[in-house]
């Protein structure tokens, strides 16, 4: 299940910032090739994760931030990641993001496992900037994936997306690259009988 282009460039949450040299959160975290140099590192990134109720407008064009999911409404997760240092400038390939929900009350068994794909040319990015050092760059993407009503059993789960990098266009994706690794999980995402 994949969400159209036009949707998938529009931005509810926000980026993350450049990761600190010293901290690996177990909740969120980016491996690259550059993870194995010394600080600081060449390339490094970092990515944050929120879900999104499509049917509750909080501001005009921002849907409302939830954690609890009425099993009758569709429900947005959008993904946001940078990566930065002085070989950002220089990626290519198709960023491939996979979603997954597992069960954490033991119901729901039917709903656990793979909800969907999505995958975003390198290219494509939706911010870039350069600091005054040439050397250093910060590229962002976005990618979103929305899952319709009634996909989803009542229960508790834990969300996860992983982030890898493929080589080529996301239109013909080859190899799987080895040393790109983004994931970020939300611990709890409850569905709930809806009203």
């Amino acid at each position: 299940m994949t969400t159209p282009e036009s949707a998938a460039s529009k931005v509810y949450g926000r980026f993350p910032k450049c990761p600190s040299r010293t901290q690996f959160p177990v909740i969120t975290g980016f491996v690259t090739p550059g993870s194995d140099f010394p600080p600081p590192h060449p390339l490094d990134a970092s990515v944050t994760m929120d879900v999104f109720d499509p049917t509750e407008i909080i501001a005009p064009g921002r849907p409302e931030r939830i954690r609890v999911v009425e099993v009758d409404d569709p429900f947005l997760v959008e993904v946001n990641w940078c990566v930065c240092g002085e070989f950002a400038a220089s990626l290519a390939g198709c960023w491939e993001l996979e979603f997954y929900l597992n069960t954490i009350d033991g119901g729901g068994k039917k709903s656990s496992g793979l909800i969907g794909s999505t995958s975003r040319d390198v290219d494509d990015e939706v911010k870039s900037a350069s600091s005054s050092d040439d050397d250093f760059a910060r590229r962002c993407y976005t990618s979103s994936l929305e899952v319709g009503a009634k996909k989803v059993e009542e229960g508790a789960y834990s969300l996860l997306v992983i982030i890898t990098l493929r080589r080529g266009k996301c239109a013909n994706p080859g190899k799987r690259l080895g040393d790109y690794l983004g994931f970020a999980e939300i611990p709890v995402l409850v569905f709930v009988p809806g009203e």
